[in-house]
């Protein structure tokens, strides 16, 4: 499959002085470079550039990769990480246990693509408080989400 300019290839970040160009729910407020799900489950809102639709509709490219550089609460010894369910406009793309930092890489099929609304979500069952695990913090918290990357080949 041809390789799409790097153009076509986006990255979000998550800054409290800038806006992340993709829209969050289930979030608090971005922190020093990442957001924390405020819930048990989290979505990740976004579009996608024309030019990679319009190379979908000629048989250019054939797959959305996904790379969330993401990492979970937790508290050691006893609550060592969190299951995360992965899934993207509906389609289950996968799950994970995550103990640490982690890039996770899902890969779409683009006919599983919209021009707009394309929806991330994670679920993550196991979200916690950390006042629960002797940490001065009442948030429940689940997936601390430091980037979205978005690239089509």
């Amino acid at each position: 499959m041809l390789k799409l300019p790097s153009a076509l290839d986006r990255t979000f970040t998550f800054h409290s002085d800038q806006v992340p160009g993709v829209s969050l729910s289930g979030f608090y407020p971005p922190e020093a470079g990442f957001v924390w799900s405020s819930r048990k489950w989290c979505e990740i809102t976004f579009n996608i550039a024309t030019e990679a639709l319009a190379a979908r509709d000629a048989g250019k490219v054939s797959v959305l990769d996904i790379a969330l550089d993401m990492d979970v609460f937790k508290a050691q010894p006893d609550f060592e990480g969190q299951n995360a369910l992965l899934y993207v406009n509906g389609l289950r793309l996968g799950s994970r246990f995550i103990k640490d930092r982690v890039i996770v890489m899902l890969h779409v099929p683009i006919h599983f693509v919209y021009s707009t609304g394309n929806v991330i979500t994670i679920d993550t069952p196991d979200a916690a408080a950390p006042i629960n695990h002797g940490i001065a913090d009442s948030r429940s918290l689940g997936v601390q989400l430091f980037s979205v990357r978005t690239t089509v080949t």
